[in-house]
């Protein structure tokens, strides 16, 4: 699946983010994301992308670079496009609660699983500008949301250890 575009709001009754996507096949899927699932997505990114460099650059390198590409990402980022409404939605009308999720990077890319409330799971294949733009949106909307769990609020990726296994959220 090739995502063309995704959307998100803070919806404060349901104190949730709405994350919505479209595919360039015309389908549409949305979800529910909870605080918890917000702070998993945006320290995960973090410390896949660091342990991505830390390959090839010292922690401390490493640790700045990450931070300037999520510095550039937020520059890039542009937030001004209208959502575009998909012609079918394969799993539904309604959002879907996410209740658990898993990330894996291999090169310049990213898997996130995402484990859904009714047993399903649906696999987001992001390249790494791509999951940097969403990490963008995500922290901009935990904002509005003032949960905390933002990319200023993430703790040192130096104190992680640089073999750390896939991220795993439940």
């Amino acid at each position: 699946m090739s995502i063309k575009q995704f959307n998100g709001e803070w919806v404060a009754q349901e104190d949730r983010v709405l994350f919505r996507f479209n595919t360039h096949t015309g389908e549409g899927y949305a979800f529910w994301l909870t605080r918890v699932i917000v702070q998993g997505l945006i320290q995960g990114s973090q410390h896949l992308g660091f342990h991505r460099l830390a390959q090839e650059h010292s922690p401390e390198v490493a640790q700045a670079l990450t931070a300037f590409e999520a510095q550039t990402a937020k520059q890039q980022a542009n937030f001004t496009q209208t959502y575009e409404g998909a012609k079918q939605a394969p799993m539904g009308e309604l959002p879907i609660l996410v209740v658990g999720l898993k990330m894996t990077q291999e090169n310049e890319q990213t898997t996130v699983d995402l484990q859904l409330v009714d047993q399903r799971n649906i696999a987001l294949h992001l390249p790494q500008p791509m999951l940097l733009i969403l990490i963008t949106l995500l922290d901009k909307l935990q904002e509005s949301a003032k949960w905390g769990v933002g990319l200023e609020q993430s703790p040192s990726l130096l104190e992680e250890t640089p073999t750390q296994p896939p991220l795993h959220l439940h």
